[in-house]
């Protein structure tokens, strides 16, 4: 019988999110795959350094001194590449170097290796390209996209792990009906509903698998008073009371249990998790993470309707959505990848250096935040308001407040504003960046309908009207209109 995986925690992660390709990527993106090649081999025996998900991963495989034999081990971890075997083996080298037991690896020659997610029955799959993560995610299966490249890995075996809950752990339904309706009526339901757990969401299977791995700490404790479990995971969430007890009810039904519990009804979780310090953290929201990744390793989940819909078809970055509770951040955007069969490292990790393009945010706040429920736009374009009456609609986003109306020019029908998609910031360095936004007016159009110009004589009548001085005497009349000067042509004005 061969080595079966299954009742193991199975964790997949890319080489871009294990270890710190940057220096690779840059090779490959400004000289190509044969220079690439040539670099990994003249760096073949030059260790990589870790990259964000090392410890986590690092702490991850340390419990397997708590497994029956190192034939039976509790935790699996498998590198998935798209390098080609032959460059992959500084990968490799690297593993070894740093002493990591890991002895499983999946090399795909420029070809994404999330469709083995499932059977190679993994809990998670972390990597640095995030349309691998986005569409593995939209084919139900548990990935996660790491923002940096690097993270500082501390000493030491403890782990300590940060999830959200609605969007990760469980589904996304709750959230769905949130974005519906509005707080109060949020809250009513999901009291009522206060003991029916909600579905799984990405992730269940993965908590799942570290409460058996808890289990085996308790048991050792047990037999051995003086062992010190080494797991803590805490549930960092938006939900607050009496939204909190379906989320404790959804655990419990899965038989799982959390070391800490915070239900934030809105905070901003940066604070929390700069106290918590966990050596990674899972959200679905990608402002939650933008704020996060400065205090924890931190992964994105994008999950949910509203992931799609701010990103599109899977594989494309997300929108920009304006956020009414959190600040609008610019995060990295991952680099397209040459088009070649034989790519480095999963698609490039995103890398804080220049040339790394940033990408528009995808500013979705938290569905059971404690915040103003005016904004919840569900797409990346910006709501348009409908047109009455066959006339040009307004374009103003739905989130800039209305301005004073413009008086009324003649030979000008309508007068907007719009605000043009933000393009992407060149030269990023990963950290939060505000997107340029250019407001530019815009005049529609010459040459209105005779009710559009006896409506304009109407308005010039009143003014005309309000402007009589008080004895009510007739005003002087307004002096005719000047025609237009008519310019001539350069061309004439060349042969003169």
């Amino acid at each position: 019988m061969g080595y079966d995986l299954t009742g193991r925690l199975v964790v997949g992660v890319a080489s871009s999110a294990l270890f710190d390709l940057t220096d690779s990527d840059r090779v490959f993106r400004t000289e190509g795959e044969g220079a690439y090649r040539a670099f990994q081999e003249r760096h073949l025996d030059e260790p990589l350094r870790p990259g964000v998900a090392f410890g986590f991963v690092r702490r991850l495989l340390a419990l397997n001194d708590l497994a029956p034999s190192e034939e039976d081990p509790l935790v699996e971890v498998i590198v998935m590449s798209r390098n080609s075997p032959e460059t992959g083996l500084r990968v490799m080298r690297s593993v070894r170097h740093h002493d990591l037991p890991i002895t499983r690896a999946v090399f795909r020659q420029g070809h994404t290796p999330y469709e083995f997610i499932r059977p190679l029955h993994m809990d998670l799959f972390l990597s640095a390209d995030e349309a691998s993560v986005r569409d593995a995610v939209a084919l139900g299966l548990p990935a996660g996209y790491v923002l940096d490249p690097t993270f500082a890995d501390e000493p030491g075996d403890e782990l300590r792990i940060a999830f959200d809950f609605d969007g990760v752990l469980a589904d996304d339904s709750s959230e769905q009906e949130f974005r519906g309706g509005d707080l109060a009526s949020y809250r009513r339901r999901e009291d009522e509903l206060s003991d029916v757990p909600l579905g799984g969401g990405p992730l269940r299977d993965l908590i799942v698998g570290i409460h058996r791995l808890q289990d085996v700490e308790r048991a050792r404790r047990r037999e051995d008073p003086s062992y010190v479990p080494r797991i803590h995971v805490a549930l960092v969430t938006a939900r607050s009371a009496p939204a909190h007890e379906r989320a404790v009810a959804t655990l419990k039904s899965w038989g799982v249990s959390v070391d800490d519990a915070f239900f934030l009804g809105g905070i901003d979780k940066s604070g929390i998790l700069e106290v918590l310090r966990p050596h990674i953290f899972f959200d679905d929201q990608r402002t939650q993470v933008e704020s996060a990744r400065l205090a924890a390793p931190s992964v994105h989940v994008p999950y949910g309707a509203l992931n799609r819909a701010a990103g599109g078809e899977p594989g494309r970055p997300a929108l920009a959505e304006r956020s009414g509770g959190a600040r609008d951040v610019a995060p990295k955007a991952q680099a397209p990848a040459p088009a070649s069969t034989g790519s480095p490292s999963d698609a490039g990790a995103p890398a804080r250096e220049p040339g790394r393009t940033s990408e528009d945010r995808d500013a979705l706040d938290h569905a059971t935040d404690d915040q103003a429920v005016d904004d919840r736009a569900a797409g990346g374009e910006p709501a348009v308001e409908e047109p009455a009456d066959g006339q040009p609609g307004d374009t103003r986003p739905a989130d800039v407040p209305p301005g004073p109306s413009p008086l009324p020019v003649p030979g000008v029908v309508r007068v907007s504003t719009v605000v043009p998609t933000p393009r992407s910031l060149e030269g990023a360095t990963g950290t939060k960046e505000l997107p340029l936004v250019t407001r530019v007016p815009e005049l529609t159009v010459l040459g209105g309908t005779r009710d559009e110009g006896e409506a304009g004589e109407s308005s010039r009548r009143s003014r005309r009207e309000e402007a009589r001085p008080s004895g009510g005497s007739p005003a002087e009349p307004l002096p005719a209109p000047k025609p237009l000067p008519v310019r001539q042509s350069t061309g004439l004005a060349r042969h003169r």
